[in-house]
């Protein structure tokens, strides 16, 4: 349809996005949080991150959960979307919860996009007080998503240290690059 959207098209189309992000949110949280993410048709999950760079390998440590990447990925969303409860509550989720220190392999190009912008954004938007993300239920935000992104990023630099300067696909995070 050619047609030129009305205003109250518009504001339709974005009720239906944020009701769409809802659903997929919340069923991500009470089905496989705090997991990598929802299988949506089984409502099972995966710790994807982790589970394809360690299939080939030893396999994954016995108390390995997943380090929430839906959870990382969807707060600038929660963020934009103004819901301040579930922003806030990622954030210090995460702040508390996440950890890099593990003998796991991962592939560089996803845990770029998906868990150090992720975080990078997060901290962007929890660190600035004029927006009013953060809510008043818990500490305040201290800059621990950046200290997150900062050490996650710092345990990939070992696959850009390559004789072709192309990086490595796959690091391990305790280990660099294994060959």
């Amino acid at each position: 349809d050619s047609a030129p959207l009305t205003h109250a098209k518009i504001l339709q189309s974005r009720e239906d996005v944020r009701a769409m992000f809802t659903h997929a949110y919340d069923n991500y949280m009470e089905l496989a949080f705090p997991h990598d993410e929802l299988k949506p048709v089984s409502g099972g999950w995966t710790d994807s991150w982790a589970e394809l760079g360690n299939l080939a390998m030893q396999g994954l440590p016995a108390n390995y959960s997943g380090v929430a990447m839906t959870l990382v990925e969807s707060m600038s969303t929660l963020a934009v979307m103004g819901n301040t409860t579930e922003f806030s509550y990622a954030v210090r989720w995460c702040a508390t919860n996440l950890s890099f220190d593990l003998d796991i392999r991962v592939n560089v190009f996803e845990s770029k996009i998906r868990l150090v912008g992720g975080l990078i954004s997060a901290h962007r938007l929890a660190s600035d007080p004029a927006l009013g993300l953060m809510d008043d239920a818990g500490p305040v935000y201290s800059g621990e998503l950046l200290a997150l992104a900062v050490d996650l990023a710092e345990r990939l630099l070992p696959a850009f240290d390559t004789p072709t300067e192309i990086p490595y696909a796959w690091v391990n995070l305790r280990r660099g690059v294994v060959k």
